[in-house]
């Protein structure tokens, strides 16, 4: 401690800990002068910026006219007092944080102004200590909420429906589904080919409803045997199996008031198929070795690459099972059937990766575009994902080149109507068939991206804006209706 912190009632001169991610402001409300002059030196010692005001009302004013990070109120004020002034700031500026001063020691007092929503209180006469120590825990307490609230925000947007990126038409209706589903408690099938995105599907529906801040859990059941599936779905206690030292709660009790995604449901066995069954019809279960029975309120969303529908023709899954989780189905398209999202897709992946795996990546050459249009994409989005996430770490300028995609030259498949080969055409046509049409989807594309800014769009795809224009002609496109 150094000579200026002994100056004032043996005030730190370091002040508090811990970063915060608003500045460290305070406002005080105290109608006595002295007191407020002894707080002001405190807390610019402190390194904490405070503002004094003499009543409610004037409190009131500040906070209005400025940004605080806490109000430090006294009890006992002219006019609206502290308890009163707690009220109303807790309804009209729920982000500041407020700690209340009582001269009086009153418990009752304190344990009102708690349960009106104070962060603590102090009781005067306080030391400086003490005043540090509780404005050090109420700002870890702002650190720790602003950072839930801010991953809440960004997870909430991260799988927003209305962020999912496709310009397809059966995906659109995909996100309207969504966008319905998603306020209800209904269960949700969500199927299609590994890579498509089910689980972001799941997320979606999540964190667009109303148990957004409860918790999401995914498990896929398909990579587990039923002993062990069975314990990490429902718990176990202690002494049921060989190696439960001690009791577990499974993921039906973890997921409570939240989502569970029970991914790969189209692997469970027949006998685990009865056991879900049973709780999902009734949301009751018991722990391996328990007796007692035990509740849970969890939105189920169902995920599986299996055509289900099959595979009950084939007596391999439930058909109550399956009438059970089907109430909303969502069927997810693969990326051969939505050849026009992958310009969009790569865009974003772009976009995305890039700053981190290699800033001086801006764009993908013609070229590039083209080899990634041919492809088949056996592995779908997630394949795309990852190609582009390669091609960032190859590419040595400011351009994805064709020699930086780890993808062969497979043209399209025959059975992608998009892209259906014309078997009466001589060779070279058909080559110039089939590269028109890639053409035209590129293009229709990046004019959609840039909504048919032409100057942009050229630049883009490395031509010259004449030659825009008259693809534009050729291809019979109108740069009015993509703005």
């Amino acid at each position: 401690m150094d000579d200026r912190a002994d100056a004032v009632d043996g005030v730190p001169a370091s002040g508090l800990t811990g970063a915060e991610p608003v500045p460290r402001r305070v406002l005080v409300a105290e109608d006595d002068e002295t007191h407020n002059k002894y707080l002001r030196q405190v807390l610019s010692l402190s390194g904490i910026e405070a503002k004094c005001c003499t009543t409610g009302e004037q409190a009131l004013t500040e906070l209005g006219r400025a940004s605080y990070s806490v109000l430090l109120a006294d009890i006992r004020m002219p006019g609206i007092s502290g308890i009163e002034l707690l009220e109303r700031v807790r309804d009209q500026y729920p982000g500041v944080s407020v700690v209340i001063m009582t001269g009086h020691g009153s418990i009752e007092t304190a344990v009102l102004a708690m349960k009106l929503g104070a962060s603590d209180f102090l009781t005067k006469p306080f030391k400086s200590e003490v005043l540090t120590l509780v404005l050090d825990r109420v700002f870890a307490q702002r650190k720790l909420l602003d950072e839930i609230t801010q991953l809440r925000h960004e997870l909430a947007t991260r799988y927003s429906f209305e962020n999912m990126i496709s310009q397809d038409d059966k995906m659109r209706q995909i996100f309207a589904t969504i966008a319905r589903v998603a306020a209800t408690d209904a269960t949700v099938l969500v199927t299609g080919e590994t890579g498509t995105g089910k689980e972001l599907v799941a997320r979606a529906l999540h964190y667009n409803s109303p148990r957004r801040d409860q918790q999401f859990v995914a498990i896929n059941c398909g990579a587990l045997p039923d002993t062990l599936l069975e314990s990490e779905l429902f718990g176990h206690e202690q002494g049921a199996f060989t190696g439960a030292v001690g009791t577990k709660p499974g993921i039906f009790e973890v997921a409570d008031g939240g989502t569970l995604l029970l991914d790969e449901i189209g692997n469970v066995s027949m006998a685990m198929q009865v056991k879900l069954l049973r709780v999902l019809e009734s949301m009751e279960f018991k722990r391996v070795g328990g007796i007692e029975t035990l509740t849970c309120n969890v939105r189920i969303v169902a995920a599986t690459h299996v055509d289900l529908a099959e595979a009950v023709e084939r007596n391999e899954f439930r058909r109550d099972l399956f009438y059970r989780i089907n109430v909303v189905p969502i069927e997810l398209p693969p990326l051969r059937d939505r050849v026009a999202d992958i310009p969009l897709l790569v865009e974003h992946f772009i976009r995305r990766y890039a700053p981190k795996m290699n800033p001086d990546v801006q764009d993908i050459s013609r070229d590039a575009m083209l080899r990634l249009l041919r492809a088949p994409w056996p592995g779908n989005i997630r394949q795309l994902q990852h190609v582009i996430q390669r091609a960032l770490i190859l590419a040595d300028g400011p351009t994805i080149l064709p020699e930086h995609l780890p993808i062969g030259d497979a043209t399209a498949s025959d059975d992608d109507d998009s892209f259906r080969v014309n078997e009466q055409l001589p060779l070279e046509d058909l080559k110039n068939d089939l590269v028109e049409r890639l053409e035209r989807v590129y293009l229709d594309k990046v004019l959609r991206l840039h909504q048919g800014n032409i100057r942009h769009t050229a630049r883009h795809a490395g031509l010259s804006e004449r030659s825009i224009y008259e693809k534009l002609k050729r291809y019979q496109l109108d740069r009015r209706s993509y703005k």
